[in-house]
């Protein structure tokens, strides 16, 4: 998947566009990281997709292909990257400019702030509908978001929503039209950007520090264990 960078003021949008749905391979998480670590000195970061898709998710042909310790190495990485983009010292708005599903509501909720595109897309963690149990990564950085009273009833059955009830359960915070959402998420980026930015970093640290950290040391045993039992 090919990420594009554009800086514009305080801001650097990284668009996503592999020309189809977005699929999370390595080559994405190597190149999302690099796209981060080349971000100017005081920049705020927008992520966003191709039109009406931020992303479907890990790339299923690549997990057809993979042994199990392949498996493995594929979902460490893709734990390390979310990890990464949740704990980004700097100010993270996602763009979801259409369907944000599993991968892609994911990547929503390691952000600061998530614009959804209104209209017919879907969100929702759908990893136990493919026999896939969610880890321990995932369900803390869902519980910083979504509402309480909803988790069960989204991570359980691996539930599909709408764009208005992403915001409602929390995988987002806002909708608003498509040609829009970038804009919207610019500018939210904008004002995040106008904070102090070691108060910023550090008060986002003292929030998910502690959680990422331990969910960041079990991944790999997690993981295996996990891809075992299938």
């Amino acid at each position: 998947m090919s990420i594009s960078a554009r800086e514009a003021g305080p801001i650097t949008t990284l668009t996503l566009d592999d020309g189809k749905v977005n699929a999370m391979d390595h080559a994405f998480f190597s190149n999302l990281e690099g796209a981060l670590d080349d971000l100017a000195p005081g920049h705020a970061v927008v992520i966003t997709g191709r039109e009406g898709m931020l992303s479907a998710g890990l790339n299923t042909k690549e997990l057809a292909a993979l042994d199990e310790d392949g498996l493995v190495d594929l979902l460490v990485a893709f734990g390390a990257t979310m990890l990464r983009v949740w704990l980004e010292p700097r100010p993270v708005v996602v763009a979801a400019t259409g369907h944000a599903v599993a991968g892609g509501t994911i990547l929503a909720l390691c952000a600061d702030h998530a614009v959804a595109a209104a209209g017919d897309y879907r969100w929702g963690l759908t990893e136990t509908t493919i026999g896939f149990p969610l880890p321990e990564w995932v369900i803390a950085i869902a519980r910083g978001s979504v509402r309480t009273d909803r988790l069960d009833d989204l991570l359980l059955p691996g539930a599909l929503v709408t764009p208005d009830e992403a915001v409602e359960a929390g995988f987002a915070d806002v909708v608003a039209p498509p040609a829009q959402v970038v804009e919207v998420a610019q500018a939210r980026a904008q004002a995040l950007a106008g904070l102090p930015g070691a108060a910023y970093a550090e008060t986002k640290r003292r929030l998910r520090g502690r959680a990422a950290e331990a969910a960041r040391e079990r991944m790999p045993a997690e993981v295996r264990a996990l891809v075992a039992a299938r």
